[in-house]
């Protein structure tokens, strides 16, 4: 085979290798724990397809809903399906580059949602659990028939030791039956520093 036909042979089969490799990702939904890629500590939303970041960790059904209008995340649980302790449910894990940058500082936790539209959810729970260091129990708010921001204030502990893995609980309150909630976008604000990192 001639030189002027070997080349440009070999450079198409090599992009089509490289193609073939990065195929799998194209379109793929992220997955894993809420990481940072601006660097903006101060501000960090986790809103259209980055709420498919979402784990289960318990007996509950979550779809990510894409089409008319925000994409979100429906949530159904069932009565008495998920335990107490947070991460034995819907959860968002917070990467470790995270959990350092709020070690010790006041973060405001908004959970934008409403309840589902069949047995929609008439309360929602959210916690916010720094593993070993403590949580700040699971904090109870009314829904509202549209879209509304639901906010509380934590002040996270300062870490000691290796991270323990930061996440946000979110869950409807189910006491009987099935309830299902909807979720448009979890933000977390970074406020003052309340503790030292030395304690």
């Amino acid at each position: 085979m001639k030189d002027r036909l070997f080349f440009p042979a070999i450079a198409l089969l090599a992009g089509g290798l490289v193609y073939l490799a990065l195929m799998p990702g194209i379109g793929a939904l992220p997955t894993g724990p809420v990481s940072v890629g601006d660097l903006n500590y101060n501000r960090v939303e986790v809103s259209g397809v980055e709420l498919n970041r979402i784990e289960v960790g318990g007996e509950a059904e979550i779809e990510l809903v894409r089409g008319d209008g925000p994409t979100h995340l429906r949530m159904d649980t069932i009565a008495g399906a998920l335990a107490d302790a947070p991460v034995q449910g819907p959860h968002f894990v917070l990467a470790a580059d995270i959990e350092v940058q709020f070690s010790g500082f006041e973060v405001e936790i908004t959970v934008r949602a409403k309840p589902g539209e069949r047995l929609g959810a008439t309360q929602m729970m959210v916690n916010y659990s720094a593993g070993r260091e403590g949580e700040s129990g699971w904090q109870v708010f009314d829904l509202q028939p549209d879209w509304a921001d639901f906010t509380f204030t934590y002040r996270v502990p300062v870490k000691s030791g290796d991270n323990a893995l930061d996440y946000l609980a979110i869950r409807p309150v189910t006491p009987d039956k099935t309830r299902s909630l909807l979720i448009e976008s979890v933000t977390f604000r970074r406020g003052a520093r309340w503790a030292s990192q030395e304690g």
